[in-house]
């Protein structure tokens, strides 16, 4: 195997990550400073995310057989890395005040990364499933990370035995596939219909199948979605802005790919289960979410439905990708920059109180004590919603299209009846901030400095904030920039 000049700018980013890796393993053996190595993994995240800048020229591009590199990939790269930045940069305060090893944080933070950044342009079905394995390891560790925590452990351990279960899916499906076809490619699986007889291609559905419940259950979709509640609520604060987000993209632009070669309207099975999980994801996450206490829960459901909404990008034909591009592209940048800045929000305030703070009652009033970051709270729930004037609108606006224009009245249904569940349950949400707060609430939102805005973490969650409004008035800056990944 030889590797030109081309190929290796191409791995630029994976390759500084992978530098990234080694220093913090050396540091961590030799001398622990956890400022070192806070600032050695955020400044790492930054310069992969820079060097993404070189690939626009040189992709398309094939890295042996194992990956293939694209336009499309450096967009979902990009959110998958500024995810990682926020992770690293909300654990810094909160690891601060941890009694044990802090460095080993940012060591499994980087491997989850790389494992979701590699998977994201990986063209077989190897890289695959070693890419999620590699991506799925570290956060067991990092839900787990914070074992004085109520639930950590057992949050941990439930993560670890469903997603065991969800490789062996993944692996049967892979094995089923190969068993016909002789190929772990990727594109190999709609070359060879056409060729097999009906019970061979009954056999490959099959293993479609097995592979897209091992994805589905990542996704967090109905019905693999029981873990999804107890896992959220278990996991740190400044673990959820990294774990509720890349995984899921990584995933997802991975079925994207796959479907973009993959007529799902030419085979009427997977078209009827991927729009029987739509459907009820919707219906069910929303319809549980309005019924929480604690706000991890509250998200843990909440992104059931969102994932459900992002589905229905997968049920166009190949001669629609480019619009199915688009739009999941503005909806997962909603959900990047909301994820990033209410988990943000949560971790500041359980960094000040050195607990988690994470049921809605604790909530109450804190507009009277901390007007900034209410709204800023506001404007998030508000986008998550589909209200106007935010991304979210945007992004609901583009998925309802696709519904109408594609008359899935069914899918219609369930996106109107979710959207009216969703948005009394973020309003919900949004009035108790603006209710009058008891006395011992009130004196206890004001330990949270006035000054928070000027931290690294307030800054992230000010800027995060503030692009879903600018982006919800002006879409077209995310418009053309996600055109650039055509």
């Amino acid at each position: 195997m030889i590797i030109n000049l081309q190929e290796l700018i191409a791995l630029l980013p994976f390759l500084v990550l992978l530098l990234a890796v080694v220093i913090v393993i050396i540091s961590i053996s030799y001398n622990r400073n956890h400022f070192f190595v806070a600032f050695l993994s955020v400044f790492s995240l930054i310069v992969s995310l820079f060097s993404l800048y070189f690939l626009i020229s040189i992709v398309p591009i094939n890295i042996t057989s194992l990956f293939h590199i694209t336009r499309r990939s450096i967009l979902y790269i990009s959110m998958i890395i500024i995810s990682s930045i926020a992770t690293c940069v909300f654990a810094y305060p909160w690891l601060l005040k941890y009694a044990f090893n802090k460095e080993e944080f940012y060591l499994l933070t980087l491997l989850s990364t790389l494992g979701a950044i590699f998977l994201t342009v990986s063209n077989h079905m190897s890289s695959v499933f070693i890419n999620i394995e590699l991506m799925s390891l570290p956060i067991f560790g990092l839900i787990a990370y914070s074992n004085i925590q109520k639930y950590s452990l057992e949050a941990s351990l439930k993560y670890l035995i469903l997603s065991g279960v969800s490789s062996s899916f993944l692996l049967l499906g892979i094995s089923w596939v190969y068993a016909i076809s002789g190929d772990l490619s990727l594109l190999c699986i709609n070359q060879i219909f056409s060729d097999l007889s009906n019970s061979e291609k009954i056999m490959v559905l099959f293993g479609i199948i097995m592979i897209l419940m091992s994805f589905f259950f990542k996704l967090s979709l109905v019905p693999f979605h029981l873990w999804i509640a107890d896992i959220y609520q278990g996991t740190p604060a400044s673990v959820l802005s990294f774990f509720s987000v890349s995984g899921k993209i990584a995933i997802f632009s991975l079925l994207l790919y796959f479907f973009s070669y993959f007529s799902i309207l030419d085979h009427k099975i997977i078209f009827l289960i991927l729009s029987l999980i739509s459907f009820f994801s919707i219906l069910f996450g929303n319809l549980m979410a309005i019924f929480q206490n604690n706000i991890k829960r509250f998200f843990g459901y909440s992104s059931i439905s969102q994932l459900g909404y992002l589905l229905i990008t997968l049920l166009l034909s190949k001669n629609e990708y480019f619009f199915s591009l688009q739009t999941s592209g503005i909806f997962l940048f909603n959900y990047l920059f909301a994820n990033i800045a209410y988990f943000g929000v949560i971790n500041l305030f359980s960094s000040a109180y050195n607990h988690d703070m994470d049921s809605i009652h604790l909530y109450k009033g804190l507009f009277w004590s901390q007007p900034l970051l209410a709204t800023i709270v506001t404007i998030i729930l508000l986008s998550l919603a589909g209200i106007p004037i935010t991304l979210g609108f945007f992004g609901k606006f583009c998925i309802f299209s696709i519904v109408i224009k594609n008359h899935f009245w069914a899918l219609s249904f369930s996106f109107l009846i979710g959207t009216v569940l969703g948005l009394y349950g973020y309003l919900r949400l949004i009035i108790n901030m603006y209710l009058n707060p008891s006395e011992e609430l009130f004196f206890n939102n004001i330990k949270i400095s006035r000054f928070w805005l000027y931290t690294p973490s307030g800054i992230l969650i000010f800027i995060s904030g503030i692009i879903l409004l600018v982006l919800g008035i002006y879409p077209n800056l995310l418009i053309n920039l996600i055109n650039l990944a055509q």
